[in-house]
């Protein structure tokens, strides 16, 4: 007969409260009893405070009592109470905790309970991380297959591969906070909404198996801070209706990986795994627990240029001619290039404005010929012989010939001749019966000492498809023009039966199948003196169809 008193089956309800006092240090970070592990200490004095601070009297003696009394009836083989040690969560790490030159990393992503783990996924995931020296953390999340189901996460049953990683309450990793407390169904469509506030002004990564980031407004010239999903570890799982099956299309296997310096920079990137459960970050392929570097990416679809405003700190990170530029470690086949030209002379927004028109001849911008030999002269340095360089014409582009339509403005005397130029060229392609002719690119070739040999342009209305081996990715949109005339918008875009990757909008987004590069220029064009959510942000794309946003910080840096 098995002894009540020694399981502490006499009093279940006072040995199931220091359990799960015990239990709740454990994921506090709180080190299992006599097994240091790096955490904050051990777990049986925090769990005697919060204990004593709702009203029960506990000492740490009477805890570790406990835990004889528990350890011994668990050895005889009887009931007992001993706390899960698996539950132990390393504490994460503000940005204040990260040594000078430090760099920590974490990749997180998510579990649904009752769910098994994608298995080769799970251990490239492990693999992965400990060649790059991060931790693995896992926010859970819980689905209602049934009716009168618990919804904690807490209390909710995961994968025993998951048990040690699994995270139940917010996390920083560095000045990235990861929101694990936030149980969101897994059927949601847009599950970043209402929570781009939730993080007060942090960038935050919420659990949740599919893809989504939104970058959020800030004031002018402060951080400018993002929201994302992680994507899961588990496999799919859902009630075969309509919620389920459209919740099943979007599960990604993936993962946010986080890069934090002791400066409070950061970065994240996603990663998105195929499904034998292999993935690519950067320029690392992992399949199979293996890992290889300096692989190639397929292309990179840089944020909007806008020559004049392109800084030379952040071309040398992303063009620069040395082995840690952007271009140097990822060599894409393609690089997409969008809103080359600024034009801002002719820009809708200073229209009229004669202050600003002041503005641009005082830094010597005025001149229309002479950005788009700027322009032509960007083409040619950001060659590269290993890499196709395509333009996409787009809204800043087409600018040239909103300016051609115009009446002749001849007290602009700096750009008159030019108005002519262009006029002529137009006047002649109709009359020479020039089918396809094309204002911008024809101006480009003029100022080009090669005629743009080597250079793809994509006019509006044109097509660029990659990896059409994977269902094919559209390139060749900028974004600014929407389904049956309307206005470019995510959320439009994203009816389409299409993957697209886009810019024009400023503020990266992922939203379903569109991903949306932010800018390459200055992030003040003058005319945004309002909160703004834009950021230096490129999408990259990989050989295998899977898609990345990278996001340089103020200094132009691009990972850490």
């Amino acid at each position: 007969m098995k002894s009540q008193r020694k399981t502490g089956a006499r009093d279940p309800a006072r040995a199931q409260r220091i359990k799960d006092a015990l239990e709740a240090a454990l994921r506090a970070g709180f080190d299992p009893f006599g097994d240091p592990r790096g955490g904050k200490g051990s777990c049986v004095p925090e769990a005697a405070r919060k204990l004593t601070q709702k009203g029960y009297e506990t000492t740490e003696r009477m805890v570790r009592g406990f835990l004889k009394t528990q350890g011994d009836a668990e050895a005889r083989g009887d009931d007992h109470f001993m706390p899960d040690w698996d539950l132990f969560a390393r504490p994460g790490a503000p940005a204040a905790a990260i040594r000078r030159g430090e760099v920590r990393r974490w990749i997180l992503t998510s579990a649904q309970d009752d769910t098994d783990v994608h298995l080769r996924f799970w251990s490239n995931l492990q693999a992965y991380g400990r060649h790059v020296g991060a931790e693995v953390v896992v926010g859970g999340f819980t689905y209602n297959h049934g009716l009168f189901t618990d919804h904690q996460t807490r209390t909710a049953q995961f994968a025993r591969e998951v048990l040690p990683h699994l995270r139940f309450d917010p996390m920083d990793c560095g000045p990235v906070l990861f929101c694990a407390e936030m149980n969101t169904l897994p059927t949601a469509v847009r599950p970043l909404s209402g929570l781009t506030t939730y993080a007060q002004g942090r960038t935050a990564v919420f659990p949740h198996a599919k893809l989504a980031f939104e970058s959020v407004p800030a004031m002018p010239g402060k951080f400018v801070p993002s929201v994302m999903t992680t994507g899961a570890c588990t496999v799919p799982n859902y009630v075969k209706k309509k919620a389920g099956l459209k919740a099943e299309f979007h599960h990604v296997l993936g993962a946010t990986i986080v890069e934090a310096r002791e400066d409070g920079s950061a970065w994240v990137r996603q990663i998105s795994a195929t499904n034998d459960g292999a993935f690519q970050d950067l320029d690392a392929v992992v399949r199979s627990g293996r890992i290889s570097v300096g692989n190639r990416v397929k292309a990179v679809t840089f944020g909007d240029i806008h020559i004049p405003s392109l800084a030379d700190d952040v071309f040398d990170a992303l063009w620069g001619d040395h082995a840690d530029s952007l271009m140097s470690v990822l060599r894409p086949e393609y690089q997409f290039i969008h809103d080359l030209m600024s034009f801002e002379m002719a820009s809708r927004h200073v229209d009229g404005d004669p202050i600003h028109r002041a503005r641009m001849d005082a830094a010597g911008h005025s001149g229309i010929r002479w950005q788009v030999r700027e322009g032509a002269k960007f083409l040619r340095a950001i060659g590269r012989d290993t890499c196709r360089t395509v333009m996409i014409e787009s809204n800043h582009d087409d600018r040239l010939m909103q300016w051609a339509r115009r009446d002749a403005d001849r007290m602009d005397t700096g750009n008159a001749e030019y108005w002519h130029e262009c006029n002529l060229a137009l006047l002649r392609s109709i009359r020479e019966g020039a089918e396809g002719f094309n204002l911008c690119r024809w101006a480009l070739k003029q100022e080009d000492v090669r005629q743009l040999e080597g250079i793809d342009f994509v006019p509006m209305g044109g097509s660029f498809v990659i990896c059409q081996d994977s269902g094919g990715i559209e390139c060749g949109m900028h974004g600014h023009q929407g389904p049956n005339g309307s206005r470019g918008t995510a959320v439009g875009l994203a009816k389409m039966g299409t993957r697209l990757t886009i810019a024009d909008k400023h503020s990266p987004q992922i939203l379903d199948g569109v991903y949306i590069a932010g800018m390459s220029g200055d992030l003040d064009q003058g005319y945004n003196n309002s909160p703004s959510s834009w950021q230096r942000s490129h999408v990259v794309t990989y050989a295998n169809g899977k898609r990345t946003l990278i996001t340089q910080t103020p200094c132009a840096r691009w990972r850490a």
